[in-house]
């Protein structure tokens, strides 16, 4: 049966790296959301709270229920509010009409629309978000923003940072006024993180670099923590002038050994076509088409690698490591090694 194994002592170094950079784990939240990027989430949450993690961040409610028991804190990034707001979690506001929808007394971060316009309150929304949230006694416990090209080197990213200074200002002097805790803040995601030298007071929201990925050099260090596995379904002596697969994309001049193996485009791989070469982790090539629930190529044993870094798969289809991981399918098993 085809499986993902994730690589402990890989996680565990990009874990580390990241702590000697903001210089303590408090400082950080984990992204969990889309099932850990594809990782697993309930499978790799009890090993981040056994390492001391108390922060994490998921995209909906259900995210959230499957990991309030391994988490203190967990903020749901994408929920659309119906009232009924678990007093558990704390829900991000996207706009003002979300918060007029929230359930009083509701704890918050609210979301800030610096550049990306994507979601969040923006600046001279602030004054307003401020009545409703005294009104409904809502529990205002932070705020953020997200980069819209932190991974790109232009002026974008300094330009939100002042913009969400001077947002933090203001969202610091209402919470003194209401008798509030003091606000947690947060802006800078995995790429954000890699290009920032002094963090202030914020926390870091970390995504894709916990799982070995970067966007410049990475001078932290990172390792992939995700390689996916598959097993032999059958195997055969395929003859020369003969093809395999869907449209008889490939033809073989020689006799070779070739098997089907148990992951397809079904699993979530995205569909090879059989035009051009696309290699597995050992370089070994798949042959013909992919199918729904599996795919062929040079024997290579009972179980080969598909791939260990998943930059070599997102290259070949021209998109990005997040598009291949998150399509796994959750019904892979998952495994620490």
């Amino acid at each position: 049966m085809s499986k993902i194994k994730l690589d402990t002592k890989a996680y565990k170094n990009n874990l580390n790296q990241i702590i000697n950079k903001v210089g303590s784990k408090d400082r950080i939240i984990l992204v969990f959301k889309d099932n850990a990027y594809g990782h697993g989430a309930t499978v790799l949450a009890p090993l981040v709270r056994e390492l001391g993690f108390k922060f994490c961040a998921v995209k909906d409610e259900r995210e959230a229920f499957e990991l309030v028991d391994f988490f203190e804190k967990i903020l749901v990034l994408s929920h659309i509010p119906n009232g009924n707001e678990n007093d558990e979690l704390i829900y991000a506001v996207n706009d003002i009409a979300s918060l007029k929808k929230i359930k009083n007394n509701t704890k918050i971060h609210l979301a800030i629309d610096t550049l990306m316009h994507r979601n969040g309150i923006c600046y001279n929304e602030l004054d307003l978000a401020f009545d409703i949230i005294r009104d409904k006694n809502i529990i205002l416990l932070g705020a953020f923003t997200h980069f819209r090209s932190a991974d790109i080197l232009n002026a974008d990213y300094f330009v939100q940072k002042q913009k969400f200074n001077a947002t933090k200002e203001k969202i610091r002097n209402f919470c003194i006024s209401q008798n509030f805790q003091n606000p947690i803040f947060h802006s800078h995601n995995s790429a954000g993180l890699e290009r920032v030298y002094e963090l202030d007071d914020e926390l870091v929201r970390i995504g894709m670099s916990q799982f070995g990925y970067c966007q410049f050099n990475n001078s932290l260090l990172l390792k992939p923590v995700l390689s996916l596995w598959a097993d032999k379904v059958s195997d055969r002596v395929l003859k020369a002038g003969s093809s395999v697969g869907y449209g008889a994309k490939f033809t073989t001049a020689k006799d070779i050994k070739i098997a089907t193996y148990d992951l397809g485009y079904g699993d979530g791989l995205l569909r090879y076509d059989g035009i051009g070469e696309l290699f597995l982790a050992n370089k070994n090539q798949i042959l013909g088409t992919m199918s729904m629930d599996s795919f062929s190529c040079i024997d290579g044993g009972d179980s080969v690698c598909v791939f260990d870094n998943a930059t070599v798969f997102a290259r070949y289809f021209n998109t990005i490591e997040y598009d291949i991981l998150v399509k796994l399918s959750p019904f892979i098993q998952r495994v620490l090694v």
